[in-house]
């Protein structure tokens, strides 16, 4: 299930992953809304206002679900291929589980172990998907030079028989802001740069499975 380049490892997932007959579980992990910031120096950083954004990202956020749009993905994309899949839990901490000791180096495992999860689930590879999303700022030292919304998707699949890891990847979803993003009170430009940013991320995750 696995591919390797000698450089950086990369996952694919093959076709006999659909057609064992086991059964795969979602869970999705999704942040708070957030503005994410890249490119200020040190002392950029130091007179940027952190919290410009709080209370327009506070007002767009309930007409955003980005959950609802992967989860809908995943399971339709997964069944379509003959995959058995359910969503399983939506209150999932990594951290609760023991740190997992490597028994073979020659292959990747998940850092925390996860087989425990097999009974509980009844389910044979878990699926952890962490969405996050927001507001994009790029600076040039202390001076904003640009935003626009984003998303980020970060998937791993874990095989519960050894806590192996069958596939690993991560996927960047950009959105551009049509006019001015404080168009208050709904800050509609605001809201469709990040579900732009949303929807793109939701299709280019379409293609790695």
């Amino acid at each position: 299930l696995i591919a390797t380049s000698c450089a950086v490892k990369k996952y694919t997932v093959s076709p006999a992953f659909y057609t064992s007959g086991s059964d795969l579980g979602l869970i999705m992990v999704t942040n708070d809304i957030t503005t994410r910031r890249s490119g200020a120096s040190v002392l950029g950083a130091a007179l940027i206002d952190y919290h410009k954004y709080d209370a327009p990202l506070e007002a767009v956020d309930p007409k955003l679900d980005p959950e609802k749009k992967f989860r809908r993905m995943y399971l339709s994309l997964f069944e379509s291929k003959g995959k058995n899949i359910t969503q399983v839990d939506d209150q999932f901490d990594r951290e609760q589980f023991p740190k997992f000791p490597t028994p073979d180096k020659s292959r990747e495992y998940f850092e925390y172990d996860l087989r425990p999860l097999k009974e509980k689930y009844n389910v044979d590879e878990l699926m952890i998907v962490t969405v996050d999303y927001g507001l994009n700022q790029n600076y040039s030292g202390a001076f904003e030079a640009g935003k626009g919304g984003y998303a980020h998707v970060a998937s791993s699949i874990i095989d519960l028989h050894d806590n192996s890891i069958i596939y690993k990847g991560e996927t960047w979803g950009n959105g551009k802001l049509k006019s001015k993003w404080d168009t208050s009170p709904d800050f509609e430009y605001l809201r469709e740069a990040i579900d732009a940013a949303i929807n793109q991320a939701v299709e280019i995750e379409k293609t790695k499975y």
